[in-house]
């Protein structure tokens, strides 16, 4: 890493960490934001980049969607392989970061970026390499999806 790559990293870590907090949860966000900076700075098209922001971004957002798969296939992995128990719904803590966890890391991350960095429409698909329709569709079927578990 040189000098350039240690300021950009100074620049943009903690907006990344919160992002990836917000897709992936605080257990693993630092892991997929370690995960996305180093596949990031390492990869052969890293010199070459002129929007490091939305290049972290994207990095970052590729990363959590690996995560997620994995987490999936091991929690599917350990439901088939152990008994089944019931989970005591009043467990779950709160109710939004509970809906939260049921969109998709697209839907998450496109909430994330409209209201938590107050990114237009058109800068969060640039942002994560979407086109408007899709970086569209999945803000409206977030908020739905929001509004109608948290009624």
């Amino acid at each position: 890493m040189d000098s350039r790559d240690e300021e950009i990293y100074r620049k943009h870590a903690d907006e990344l960490i919160r992002f990836a907090t917000t897709l992936v949860g605080t257990a693993s966000a630092e892991d997929v934001f370690a995960g996305a900076i180093l596949k990031a700075m390492t990869s052969q098209s890293w010199p070459s980049v002129t929007e490091h922001r939305a290049y972290l971004f994207r990095a970052v957002f590729n990363e959590a969607l690996g995560t997620k798969r994995s987490d999936r296939r091991r929690g599917l992995r350990e439901t088939t392989a152990a008994p089944h128990q019931d989970v005591d719904s009043r467990l779950v803590s709160l109710e939004v970061a509970d809906a939260m966890s049921r969109l998709s890391v697209q839907q998450r991350s496109v909430l994330y970026l409209a209201y938590w960095l107050d990114l237009t429409v058109e800068e969060i698909a640039t942002t994560l390499t979407l086109s408007r329709r899709s970086t569209e569709r999945a803000l409206t079927t977030a908020r739905s999806q929001l509004e109608e578990q948290l009624r």
